[in-house]
């Protein structure tokens, strides 16, 4: 899947607009009003104004999400062979760009519990190319406050290319934060995430796709619904960047639930208008979930037994998890 995105959240799916995984590096400016809920819990604005104001400024390929001026020698079948995405486009842009802030303007506004949860966040891949996987580490190191990100685990699926070996081992010492797993023959996605699963440290897991770029205040939402109501499952809305010149958009139809057809193929379905928020920027449920990136309860995620095992490839591990939480919870 290629895709990058808001986030969203979900009860047992369960999705809504504030938050969106799409990347950059900023410090967190600890200056924030505080507001209080009915119970006395109080409320933070989680956005670090700083960085947002420095990504602002920034110019060069790719940034701000603009596409990038490709030319007939950079379209060559060979720099999507390998990635289905055109890497020598994806190396000739930072790894710490600039995005632009598509979501709905009621998010700038949001406001989320001040104590929140850490989490742990895995990441597995195999064979990914350099650029579009460090991408994906920068955007999630540079937007995320760093006392919410317990860890971030890459978690190899058994990789044969010589620079996610040492290279990358050598490149990610520079982040303490960060660490890597390998399996040791070919398991797929679902057992290589399971794995990741088992050494997570942190009170919640969020699982992401290898490339994929975080884009502002994405992760405090997330985190957020999960504190009010641990059996609550968080998935993301998905933005879109584009496979040949990166260029980021938003997904067609914005914000929807998710649902299937008889044959399993996973649906995206408007939100019914009895379902509808009077504001457009709040959480909403849905059938089932998307099932490449969410956030679930660290321990919630094992009482309903993680992933089975037995599944050897993508596409149905979204409704399992679904159904698991409808029978659980």
């Amino acid at each position: 899947m290629w895709g990058w995105q808001r986030v969203s959240t979900a009860v047992a799916p369960f999705h809504g607009r504030e938050h969106r995984v799409a990347g950059v590096k900023g410090s967190h400016s600890r200056q924030k009003k505080t507001f209080f809920l009915g119970d006395g819990q109080k409320l933070k604005d989680w956005h670090d104004k700083e960085a947002i104001q420095r990504d602002a400024q920034r110019v060069g390929n790719g940034e701000q999400g603009r596409p990038y001026p490709m030319t007939d020698a950079e379209r060559v079948d060979q720099a999507y062979r390998e990635n289905g995405f055109n890497i020598y486009v994806s190396d000739k842009i930072s790894l710490n760009r600039s995005l632009p802030d598509i979501r709905h303007p009621n998010c700038n506004s949001k406001r989320y519990l001040e104590t929140l949860p850490n989490t742990s966040i895995i990441i597995p891949f195999h064979n990914e190319g350099w650029s579009s996987l460090l991408r994906t580490v920068h955007s999630v190191l540079n937007r995320s406050p760093p006392e919410l990100v317990a860890e971030i685990v890459l978690v190899d699926d058994f990789s044969d290319r010589e620079h996610l070996k040492k290279p990358l081992e050598d490149y990610m010492a520079l982040f303490p934060s960060v660490r890597i797993l390998r399996t040791k023959k070919r398991e797929g996605l679902i057992r290589t995430r399971m794995l990741g699963a088992s050494v997570a440290t942190g009170d919640v897991i969020t699982f992401l796709d290898s490339h994929c770029e975080a884009n502002v205040n994405w992760l405090p939402p997330l985190l957020d619904r999960i504190a009010r109501n641990r059996k609550t499952i968080v998935c993301p809305m998905i933005d879109v960047i584009d496979h040949d010149d990166f260029r980021y958009e938003t997904q067609a139809g914005d914000a929807m639930r998710g649902a299937f057809d008889w044959e399993m193929y996973y649906k995206r379905i408007p939100i019914p208008p009895e379902l509808q928020k009077a504001d457009p920027s709040d959480p909403f449920e849905s059938p089932v979930m998307a099932g490449g990136l969410f956030a679930v309860d660290r321990k919630w995620f094992w009482e309903l037994g993680g992933y089975d095992p037995g599944l050897e490839i993508w596409g149905g591990e979204q409704y399992e998890i679904s159904f698991k939480c409808y029978q659980e919870d």
